[in-house]
């Protein structure tokens, strides 16, 4: 069998939708004996999966072109014949696609959040979403929160989603004991004790009502944890610098960049509480990832974000630096921090990858067989993965 994906968050660093489909893609080449067709607007030298050897093919047109003319193009007539399913991985089908297709749903924040995106994000996925709703023949949401939103722009297309939840890699677990804490806090946070929140530093994370959390908490105990905020620099002009400057003392503050997974890791392993404020998520991979590695979990009341937690984390109301700063104050308490880390080790049982890639296989096996729609899915020892 022949499975071709969108593959273009595969370029550049990992994130959310990146580590997503590597991760998929690497437990079907473990679990199956099904070649893949990686389809890409232009030639990329390395994607970061080049040992899945002769399984996993590029495809990419002769001239490169930008993505979305590339997705309303050529993309859908040149699958013809190569491939038994398509799975559009980025929420937007090709236009003249005949290969039977799934069409994958992370979030809809370019839609109900639009000042929060590049204006090219938010003309590629809000001039094609709906029209691709309307073509998908079996359509994917990661999360109940996700299949929500959609049922508010499309309520026939929401009804028939399936809810497959995005895993967590193996990497992701807890440390043996204090090995490497202080390496990682001296790498990080000048050796001082932090609280960490990881993804692309954009308006949209929450990022500016962390750093006033964070100040209030450095304000009222001068010996409150430092911040670590890793990840890449996103859009939206200056408003980091500003938020920043509003800090009471910067200097408590980290920016290390893009970490790579085993740098992530050891950040969730070894905080004092991991954090994820962000306004809206369509799954919150971040959380899932701190709470595999048994870390304390602070997160926003975004639906995603509680339905990962699923009672492991202590929620604040999205947007209130003052509610995020009493939430991290109690939770930094070394009781409350020890029962959030136990509940943390239960709930990632529920996280992994193989209930997810269980879903999957079938799906697929289903849709490359002519059978398109929801049908009975389900997840193994999670119930139906339908209403």
């Amino acid at each position: 069998m022949r499975i071709a994906f969108d593959a273009r968050s595969l370029i550049g660093p990992r994130t959310g939708v990146g580590v997503w489909l590597e991760g998929l893609l690497r437990g079907l080449v473990a679990t199956t004996d099904w070649r893949f067709l990686l389809c890409l607007p232009r030639r990329v030298a390395r994607l970061g999966v080049d040992d899945l050897g002769h399984r996993v093919t590029v495809f990419a047109p002769p001239v490169p072109l930008p993505g979305t003319l590339w997705l309303q193009t050529v993309a859908g007539p040149t699958l013809a014949g190569r491939a038994d399913a398509y799975v559009a991985t980025l929420g937007v089908l090709p236009r003249r696609l005949v290969t039977p297709n799934v069409l994958v749903i992370h979030d809809l924040t370019p839609r109900s959040h639009p000042g929060r995106h590049t204006l090219a994000n938010r003309f590629c996925f809000n001039a094609y979403f709906e029209e691709s709703l309307g073509r998908a023949g079996t359509l994917v949401c990661v999360s109940e929160a996700t299949r929500s939103a959609i049922a508010d722009v499309q309520p026939r297309a929401a009804r028939r989603a399936l809810v497959i939840p995005v895993g967590v890699g193996p990497m992701f677990s807890t440390a043996a004991g204090d090995s490497g804490r202080d390496a990682t806090r001296r790498r990080f946070a000048r050796g001082r004790p932090y609280l960490v929140q990881l993804g692309t530093l954009e308006p949209r994370k929450g990022v500016a009502t962390l750093l006033a959390a964070h100040g209030d908490l450095v304000t009222h105990s001068p010996d409150a944890p430092e911040l670590v905020l890793a990840g890449g620099r996103g859009w939206g002009g200056r408003w980091l610098e500003r938020a920043l400057a509003r800090h009471p003392d910067p200097t408590r503050v980290h920016l290390p960049g893009y970490v790579g997974r085993d740098e992530a890791r050891d950040l969730l392993r070894h905080a004092e509480v991991a954090v994820l404020a962000s306004d809206e998520e369509g799954f919150g991979l971040p959380l899932a990832e701190a709470l595999a590695c048994g870390a304390a979990c602070v997160a926003s009341d975004a639906p995603a974000l509680v339905e990962v937690a699923g009672g492991a984390a202590r929620h604040f109301p999205r947007g209130d630096a003052a509610a995020l700063s009493a939430t991290l104050c109690s939770a930094l308490e070394p009781s409350a921090r020890q029962e959030l880390r136990e509940a943390a080790k239960v709930r990632a049982a529920a996280l992994g990858w193989e209930r997810p890639l269980s879903a999957w296989r079938e799906l697929l096996s289903r849709v490359a067989g002519g059978q398109s729609g929801p049908g009975q899915l389900r997840m193994p020892g999670n119930g139906a993965a339908r209403n």
